[in-house]
């Protein structure tokens, strides 16, 4: 098994397009990395969080005394100390939300396990959590609700009392002819489907360290959005925002949790602020699995109507989607999920409610996909159905209702941005037959072995990348020739410092080892939008390029006076300017650099509001009847994902997120009880994927051309993820058929019980 790299058009340029190693990766695996936790400043003190150990109560007293008198302790806070505090974080939501926004501390009511009521600042780390364990709060408890199925369940109990019930929000997303596409003579196929919670489950617990220093707060936090955090800083804490420097210097991992702008770090800045000294806080493991965002927890009803030769016609159902305790970025997910549930398809009409159901858990956010592949699994879990009810094999279906590549760019029906939701590019017929010609899916779909029956699931995506405006790329050259990249994006393991260099490199016609960048510091651009939906390829790309491109153009018209040569007859290259056709008049570009350096910035916008990646995935599993235990013997993913910048990190981007998504599949589960007690803070209850888990997948790529940006890029960051779960799921339900032909995989993970409970009842 490997990787196959086909379609390429033109020939791979010097820089673009190389498998470089990442730069990072050196520092990072000799333990040389500086993560948010590993800020030595003297005289650092440390912080720690007293929380709530149930998922609803109301507050009617907190003693803080026994932890003031204990040792080592600076300072003890509740949310009646901290009146600056008192507006909590707000974040998105959708018009018209019934909007509770996230307490710092909370003085009233405990909505979920973990939230915070108290705040120990002590000298050793020990002596603040001891001190934040002897706080006792005296909670009344109450009634919870702890999944969108108890919530939502007639006269269950209210997560916030002054609502009418747990429904935040309901709203419709609505295009063709619907009651059409579900005539007399259509035929339709419904599928209700669950998600379980899933956690980003960084590497790194979240962790931050904040210093007072010249009248303003320098805080290293381990996020996904420094910009989001200084801001929220500085207007919590009544500070300008010049006065607030964030960095995220290496980051263990975010997988969209850390996109989010947390408590803890406006509540570390604040006590840096208050004692004038620096401060620490970093999450225990089970800490940071019970309060970080997790995603998912959705509830999908679809019904899919075609016409009897099988052409789609319209698409009709709901989606029931836990936002947690507060409206966080979470609320936003239906307008990602039901997006996507078009896919690669042409389908001509749709009606899908959405319900945002408050439950009395962690608020909700952005996993891995953002909702991608909810609305992935969706469709392609619903046209599996379709196919056996018109009694056609899965893939003569997606067939039939391809988007064909003479209707790109294709305007679907979805009303979004600035011109809607238009797929700009990709050529998904050829995706469907390179993974079916890889998989030899004729040949392999009968086999079977020692008591195990084998499956072979398909599934094609379509994936939203590189939203955003006005993305910053600042360039400075100084007489030793380095090229200074500073770029406002917040990586956490995507390479950024290797692939900006690239780009740079190629676009000013520099020597790569001679480009440094730096990224996640709010110090050195304008505001940047956070890193996640596989935004950095297109955004920092192309800023870069623009940036480059800009550099060039002023090394060569200084070189232009000083080599008297027009600067059309000028190139540049390898940090070197001579006039072309005559090597002899060349010099090195240092030595037309002022003493001062230059410096250029430049901003990218996107010609149209997305660009839009595609692939197709193809799964064999084998399911041990006996057991219910789930192998993956083989695995395709054919992908679009636009000119790689470097093809070594597009290959790992593609094989971390497959992993994710298995984990999706089969195993993980953010556990709460019906009255939203939490059962899975850590890694002994949360599982994840190992190596001896994932099969490497045979990576195929193609390159269809985009004209969103003149760099030609897509993104990449979510694609290996979206279709697992959908093609994991039809490869079960295919295998399990075989034996017991009502069975249907209608719940994520699929675990050993629930497959041999399905065998047993066929649902």
């Amino acid at each position: 098994m490997g990787t196959e790299w086909t379609l390429i058009l033109v020939p791979m340029p010097p820089h673009i397009g190389r498998a470089v190693r990442r730069v990072e990766d050196e520092r990072l695996i000799t333990g040389r990395g500086r993560y948010a936790g590993d800020i030595k400043l003297d005289g650092t003190v440390h912080l720690a969080v007293s929380r709530s150990p149930l998922p609803h109560a109301r507050i009617q007293a907190i003693d803080t005394s026994a932890a003031k008198a204990m040792p080592g302790v600076v300072a003890v806070w509740t949310a009646s100390d901290l009146p600056e505090i008192a507006p909590g974080l707000s974040d998105f939501g959708p018009t018209g939300i019934i909007q509770r926004g996230r307490p710092i501390l909370n003085n009233e009511e405990v909505n979920y396990v973990g939230e915070a009521y108290a705040v120990v600042v002590a000298e050793t780390a020990y002596q603040a959590h001891d001190a934040a364990e002897a706080i006792a709060g005296e909670l009344d408890p109450l009634p919870g609700v702890g999944d969108v199925t108890t919530a939502t369940a007639d006269g269950a109990p209210k997560v916030h009392a002054d609502m009418d019930n747990n429904t935040a929000h309901s709203s419709s997303t609505t295009f063709g002819d619907i009651n059409a596409a579900f005539g007399p003579d259509s035929v339709t196929a419904k599928i209700r489907l669950s998600t379980s919670r899933v956690a980003g489950a960084a590497m790194e617990p979240r962790a931050v360290t904040a210093s007072y220093e010249d009248g303003g707060i320098k805080v290293w936090t381990s996020t996904q959005n420094v910009f989001g955090v200084k801001g929220a800083i500085a207007s919590i804490l009544g500070i300008p925002e010049a006065k607030v420097r964030v960095l995220a210097e290496d980051v263990g991992g975010g997988f969209g949790a850390k996109g989010s702008v947390f408590p803890e770090e406006v509540l570390t800045a604040l006590a840096a602020l208050r004692l004038r000294r620096p401060v620490r806080w970093v999450a225990t493991r089970s800490e940071d699995g019970a309060t970080t965002a997790q995603g998912h927890g959705t509830i999908i009803e679809l019904e899919l109507a075609a016409a009897p030769d099988g052409k789609l016609r319209g698409l009709r159902g709901r989606v029931i989607h836990d936002i947690g305790a507060y409206s966080a970025s979470g609320a936003g997910q239906p307008g990602i999920i039901i997006p996507h549930m078009v896919s690669v398809y042409v389908l001509p009409a749709m009606d899908v409610e959405a319900d945002l159901v408050y439950t009395n858990t962690v608020p909700t956010g952005f996993i891995r996909g953002g909702g991608r592949p909810l609305g992935n699994y969706g469709i392609e879990r619903v046209m599996d159905r379709l196919a056996r009810k018109l009694g056609i094999d899965p893939v003569t279906l997606r067939r039939r209702n391809l988007i064909k590549p003479d209707q790109i760019p294709y305007t679907t029906g979805i009303p979004a941005g600035r011109s809607g939701y238009v797929y700009d590019s990709g050529n998904y017929p050829r995706l469907l037959e390179l993974a079916l010609d890889k998989l030899a899916y004729d040949e392999t779909r009968d086999r079977g072995r020692d008591g195990k029956v084998v499956g072979v699931g398909i599934a094609c995506c379509v994936e939203s990348t590189s939203f955003g405006r006005g993305e910053p790329a600042k360039l400075r050259i100084g007489k030793d020739g380095v090229a200074r990249l500073f770029v406002g994006s917040t990586p956490q393991g995507q390479g950024h410092q290797t692939i900006a260099a690239q780009v740079a490199a190629e676009r000013l016609g520099w020597q790569l080892e001679k480009v440094e960048v730096t990224a996640g510091d709010t110090e050195h651009v304008p505001f940047a939008l956070l890193t996640a939906g596989s935004r950095s390829a297109v955004q920092v790309g192309n800023a870069t390029a623009k940036a480059a491109v800009a550099m060039r153009k002023k090394l060569l018209e200084r070189g232009g006076e000083v080599l008297e040569a027009d600067v059309q007859d000028l190139l540049l290259e390898d940090g070197v300017i001579e006039v072309r056709g005559a090597p002899a008049k060349r010099l090195p570009a240092t030595e037309v650099i002022p003493d001062e350096g230059f410096e250029v910035f430049e901003s990218f916008d996107p010609g149209r509001p997305l660009t839009f990646s595609s692939g197709c995935h193809a799964a064999v599993v084998s399911v041990d009847t006996e057991t219910g235990h789930v192998d993956v013997m083989r695995y395709v993913i054919v992908h679009d994902t636009g000119k790689a910048i470097n093809t070594r990190l597009v290959e790992g981007q593609m094989h971390g997120g497959y992993a994710h998504g298995l984990g999706y599949a089969l195993y993980e589960s953010a556990t709460y009880e019906p009255d939203g007690n939490f059962r899975s803070a850590s890694f002994l209850d949360y599982t994840i994927v190992s190596a001896g888990e994932v099969v490497t997948p045979d990576l195929i790529h193609v390159d269809t051309p985009t004209d969103t940006n003149a760099e030609g890029f897509k993104g990449a960051g979510e694609s290996g993820t979206i279709p697992v779960p959908a093609a994991i799921a039809n490869a079960v339900e295919d295998a399990l058929r075989k034996r017991n032909p009502e069975a249907v995989v209608d719940r994520l993970p699929i675990t050993p019980d629930r497959v041999v409970e399905m065998l047993a009842s066929g649902n």
